[in-house]
């Protein structure tokens, strides 16, 4: 490790106390992350597991599976080599809200679940928690501070972007870059949109929300709070003192389904209750708590009521597991915390006289398919029943922003969602682009962040089309020599795979394990590779090879060589990462 990890422990222990903002060390003191952070000496052996796989003609599977392309392998190994700084750096470079991605990113759907030790019966490298690491030490820890990123020189073009949350900031981080003026405008107080005030406090409170606007800022962007952009007028202000404006308006209040009864004390509404946790004025719960609704949020505040002190909580859905909009992993977990699932059932109407008592609730079964693509629930005649409880939250859902349609002329929305240009993200009013949850109706922060930086790029396109880049793609082709030849070199940009057929047993252990499924055997039962252009360079064939048959080579910082003769002297990684 070098310099760049001075007072890092003090500063991973209680950095809530340095970073402290409102009400994060009330909350924090009564939720544990669901995430914590990794121990400074763990965290180096961790980032040693990674295989830092991929190459010039295929990114690495976690890369390609991150929603704003992280470039995963180079962070992890800037942490294995101390370089914390730099570690930030990459993360922030591809995602300015990469330090709240590392805490509330489903990553086992995402580049946890795409890693290749998943292919090898082993657990996937902690890619979030090596995040958070990295990002924590870049915002908090003494003597280091993530670097900006360089920017270019100002075009005087105008930007106004309309919400600080994810999809904005990340828009308007990616358009600072590019020397664009510009200025965000939030009818909140604070940055973060529905990270800030709507993620359950035991995956995110408030840090690191606010330094990842510090850092935005010095890049030039201005922010202004408390400054909602409400009616036509303002909007047509907005709009002519702009060259081109980004909604990231994100969706509106919880979508409301009323019962009878539902005035009773004791009935929450979900994203009411979270906002309420993450100020530290915690609702009561009662021991009994019933969640309405499928989605993640459901799965949040019927987790965080478990931590609240509830003795039963049961999530009420009125299909089955199999359509649960949810996260599988949220689930699971959930169920292993002791949540209870209450399938194909239906809140009726609330009971109770001073205050919540009772929730009616009724059998339900599916029909045809809906507009969603899931069979619609239909209700059984006759299968009332009673589910004793407390407390209710009703978690089905926030309504779309559809004022948006009044406001901007042309904007064209479809079931309430503003309509976009896929690649451009360019609405129907080339001057406007939008991204997030108002496009989507609601997705991952990370995909956010994604859609932000995309209509950066449609903006960039729209202003100054002689400045957009087109990706150049080289072609990587097999050496010169025949196929069926004993030794075969494959070359992709500095990386060499090389294979000694002659030693080939046919054993297809190699063709079994490859992430990529590019290996092959030939009629000879001779192993060749495919398709080199979609090789990893993960290294795991010539690591599991009996023979010696394939070694791999990659340049750039470092040349390393995978086979079982480095692999047994120790001048790989792979001996350091025994079987879990």
């Amino acid at each position: 490790m070098d310099g760049s990890t001075v007072g890092w422990k003090d500063a991973c222990d209680g950095f809530r106390a340095s970073a402290s903002h409102g009400s994060d060390a009330i909350v924090e003191s009564r939720f544990e992350d669901l995430k914590p952070p990794l121990d400074p000496g763990r965290a180096p052996y961790e980032a040693e597991r990674c295989l830092y796989c991929g190459g010039n003609g295929a990114p690495a599977p976690c890369t390609a599976a991150c929603p704003a392309s992280v470039d995963v392998p180079a962070f992890i190994r800037s942490i294995a080599k101390g370089q914390l700084a730099r570690a930030a750096e990459i993360i922030l470079r591809d995602n300015p809200l990469g330090g709240s991605c590392g805490r509330v990113c489903p990553t086992e759907e995402l580049c946890e679940g795409a890693c290749v030790l998943v292919s090898q019966s082993r657990r996937p490298v902690h890619i979030g928690r090596l995040q958070r690491y990295a990002t924590d030490a870049g915002f908090f820890s003494e003597g280091i501070e993530a670097s900006s990123v360089a920017v270019l020189r100002t075009s005087g073009l105008k930007v106004a972007v309309i919400g600080a949350g994810p999809a904005g900031m990340a828009c308007a981080s990616q358009l600072a870059t590019w020397g664009y003026k510009v200025t965000v405008y939030d009818s909140r107080p604070e940055p973060g949109g529905l990270i800030r005030f709507a993620i359950a406090p035991y995956r995110l409170v408030q840090s690191p929300l606010t330094e990842e606007m510090q850092r935005i800022q010095r890049l030039g962007v201005k922010f202004h709070f408390n400054h909602p952009i409400l009616g036509p007028d303002a909007v047509r202000s907005l709009e002519g003192a702009a060259d081109a404006v980004f909604l990231g308006v994100g969706l509106g209040e919880d979508l409301v389904v009323h019962y009878p009864g539902d005035d009773l004390p004791g009935v929450w509404e979900s994203l009411t209750f979270i906002e309420r946790l993450k100020t530290g004025r915690s609702p009561a719960v009662g021991h009994r708590v019933a969640v309405i609704g499928g989605g993640n949020t459901a799965i949040d505040v019927a987790r965080e009521s478990l931590r609240l002190g509830a003795e039963e909580v049961t999530i009420v859905y009125r299909r089955t597991k199999e359509e649960m909009p949810a996260y599988h992993q949220e689930v699971t977990d959930a169920e292993r915390e002791g949540v209870r699932f209450l399938w194909l059932a239906a809140p009726v109407r609330f009971i109770g006289e001073t205050r919540l008592e009772s929730i009616q609730c009724q059998h339900m079964r599916l029909g045809n398919e809906d507009e969603s693509g899931r069979r619609k629930p239909e209700p059984v005649l006759g299968s009332e029943f009673m589910l004793p409880v407390d407390t209710v939250i009703r978690a089905m859902g926030q309504r779309h922003r559809t004022e948006w349609h009044d406001w901007i002329s042309d904007l064209n929305l479809t079931h309430g969602l503003i309509e976009v240009n896929p690649q451009t993200l360019q609405t129907s009013n080339a001057k406007y682009f939008a991204g997030g949850d108002a496009v989507n109706g609601g997705a991952t922060v990370v995909d956010a962040v994604a859609m932000g930086k995309a209509a950066a790029r449609g903006i960039r396109a729209y202003l100054q089309p002689n400045k957009v880049e087109i990706p150049q793609f080289n072609s990587y082709v097999a050496s010169e020599s025949n196929e069926l030849a004993d030794q075969m070199v494959y070359h992709q940009g500095k990386a060499t795979l090389s294979v000694d057929r002659d030693w080939c047993k046919g054993c297809n252990i190699c063709v079994e394990d490859c992430p990529a499924h590019i290996l092959a055997l030939d009629y000879n039962e001779k192993v060749y590779v495919t398709d080199m252009t979609r090789c990893i360079l993960c290294g795991i064939c010539a690591v599991r090879c009996p023979d010696f048959v394939i070694s791999v080579a990659t340049g750039d910082e470092e040349i390393r060589k995978f086979s079982p003769v480095t692999m047994n002297s120790g001048g790989s990684q792979y001996a350091a990462s025994p079987r879990e």
